[in-house]
């Protein structure tokens, strides 16, 4: 069976560990400073913590999932920009509790007025099926439902394969910033 759903604080215990594994490659390939130096076993626990907690961008109603045969093959986190700044503050807490560091800074990376969209990860087994544009038109979807006027996301400068895939679905370059020491772009889709 195929679906696309919002996650629930119920998901099964090894159905959460997936989305966790796909969201530490999404972290992982972010290269933010505060993860580097954990050990993948420990980072992929704390993203099952967070997965069921609310107030964070990584919480279970943040997290759109693609269902395949009971597996989550692919995940899109999505929240309102003018929820960002919250949900960080809630995530360095989170931070600073399991790691015990200080002065862990997370960069601003959506607009108030967007509706914005976090992160996109399909598991390599099932990459190239079309389930990014899937989880890409899930989320335009709850951004018309909801009245949100704007979507953004942000990719890599040299990531050339999402960046047309984001093309692809309407979405257009509005600027350059600085996200963790690398250069991303900003992409943004008027939906009115």
């Amino acid at each position: 069976m195929k679906l696309i759903r919002l996650g629930k604080k119920s998901d099964d215990k090894y159905f959460v560990e997936e989305i966790a594994f796909l969201t530490y490659e999404i972290l992982r390939d972010l290269g933010i400073q505060v993860l580097k130096n954990q050990k993948k076993e420990k980072v992929v626990n704390f993203l099952k913590e967070l997965y069921v907690k609310d107030n964070n961008r990584f919480s279970y109603h943040n997290t759109l999932v693609k269902e395949l045969n009971g597996h989550a093959v692919g995940i899109a986190i999505i929240y309102h920009g003018k929820n960002a700044e919250e949900y960080d503050n809630h995530l360095v807490q989170y931070l600073q509790q399991e790691f015990q560091l200080n002065d862990i800074e997370l960069s601003k990376e959506t607009e108030e007025d967007e509706f914005y969209l976090d992160s996109l990860a399909v598991s390599p087994l099932h990459r190239k099926q079309g389930i990014g544009s899937e989880l890409l038109k899930a989320f335009e979807n709850i951004g018309e439902e909801e009245g949100h006027q704007k979507l953004a996301l942000n990719v890599d400068k040299d990531n050339e394969t999402a960046y047309r895939l984001y093309k692809k679905n309407g979405f257009e370059f509005q600027s350059t910033f600085d996200l963790y020491g690398h250069p991303y772009l900003h992409m943004v889709k008027n939906l009115k």
